[in-house]
């Protein structure tokens, strides 16, 4: 007998019956999280120094930044923007008039429905060996299709037939008939979709927006601090199309002794709370690089001169009345830039004008960029032709 004749008889592979499981996560939200997981342990490990302090900046920086990211997909994909919940006596199986107590839970997602049904104590009678647990998902993505449930009606009326046909239990049958049903005041799954799709639509164009603002962090902080708040502005339109778009009437289903009725979940808060952050930070990070910008430079590890974008020249007599209407402090946490955030170039040498009727010693700044300038006018056209070939790099320690 060879290695792989062992166990086989009758010499063909070996067969197993299929072992059903009850689900207990979402494949879905737990590969998000995984990925999350993963990406974080690869920068906790690339991104490892010895300095406390630069490990802490670092860590806060990638981790909130792919938080939200993370968060941003798990609420799009998520299957709790509604939920509800009740515990009674109900018919299990058609006709059959042996009843059950159990759980019946419903969550509405932007793309459709999950129904759970679950015996809350062990069934006697003929039920006595069966596992009752199940879970269903119903989707309508997008379509809402033709009357029926032909070939050419909607996707969840067709999977309703489905159910029917595999014989699903009778309380998810009867929860799920309330969204299919399309007619006479009753459009439960008609305005659900509906708000799915535009709250999709938004989710979507958020996450752009997020990837964005990670990139323009690494450049012009405050286009990338522009960009996240357009996500969280978006985050929060989402969320108020959701609520005014959705069925008028709420939910309620009845059954024997309990009435399940929905209320909004973790994901629709989960959305709100995100999108109130990214427009907090937004603000914050603006207010910061306008009047502290070298602490959320350094924060963010990026060149300050990033933001200086033109090159002025400015008379000794110009730049000591700027000078005037600066007031610089000893410590560098209470310096305050005033209106003319200028970076000087001591590095390039004073220039003569040439072929100019006076004489005059121009000073090459840099200005920084949209700059409204509120003290005296700076001449943006004194530029001599000398100074058409490229100009050394500015010195960044004395920031005026």
């Amino acid at each position: 007998m060879g290695f792989f004749e062992f166990g086989r008889d009758e010499r063909f592979p070996t067969q197993y019956d299929a072992k059903r499981t009850a689900v207990t996560v979402d494949l879905v939200d737990a590969g998000l999280a995984t990925a999350c997981i993963i990406l974080g342990i690869s920068f906790f490990i690339s991104l490892l120094t010895r300095k406390l302090k630069t490990n802490v900046i670092v860590f806060t920086r990638v981790y909130a930044t792919i938080l939200i990211g993370t968060l941003l997909l798990i609420n799009n994909f998520g299957q709790e923007w509604e939920v509800g919940e009740i515990k009674s006596v109900m018919a299990y199986k058609a006709g059959s008039k042996h009843e059950i107590n159990g759980t019946v839970s419903l969550k509405i997602a932007l793309r459709g429905i999950n129904v759970t049904l679950k015996a809350d104590v062990d069934p006697t009678g003929p039920l006595k060996n069966e596992t009752i647990d199940y879970n269903e998902r119903f989707e309508w993505i997008w379509d809402q299709g033709r009357f029926g449930f032909g070939p050419y009606a909607g996707l969840l009326q067709r999977e309703f037939r489905e159910a029917q046909y595999r014989g699903a239990p009778l309380p998810i049958i009867w929860v799920v008939d309330y969204f299919v049903i399309d007619g006479e005041g009753q459009r439960f799954g008609r305005f659900y979709r509906t708000a799915g799709w535009y709250t999709h639509q938004l989710m979507w164009t958020a996450f752009p927006c997020w990837i964005l603002s990670t990139i323009l962090f690494r450049s012009v902080i405050r286009y990338g601090a522009y960009f996240l708040g357009l996500c969280g502005g978006l985050q929060l339109l989402g969320n108020l199309i959701y609520l005014v778009v959705r069925n008028p009437f709420p939910v309620v289903i009845p059954f024997e002794e309990e009435t399940l009725t929905t209320h909004f979940g973790f994901n629709y808060w989960c959305t709100f709370v995100l999108g109130l952050i990214c427009v907090i930070l937004a603000c914050v990070i603006v207010y910061m690089d306008m009047y502290h910008d070298e602490i959320i430079y350094s924060f963010f590890g990026v060149n300050p001169l990033n933001s200086y974008d033109e090159v002025v020249y400015l008379t000794k007599e110009e730049r000591k009345d700027l000078r005037r209407h600066q007031t610089i402090k000893h410590n560098r946490s209470m310096t305050k830039s005033g209106d003319i955030p200028l970076v000087e170039m001591e590095a390039a040498p004073p220039v003569e004008a040439e072929d100019d009727d006076d004489d005059v010693e121009y000073i090459p700044v840099y200005l920084k960029r949209k700059t409204v300038v509120l003290a005296p006018t700076i001449n943006r056209g004194n530029k001599p032709n000398r100074h058409r070939m490229p100009l050394p790099p500015p010195s960044t320690s004395n920031a005026s």
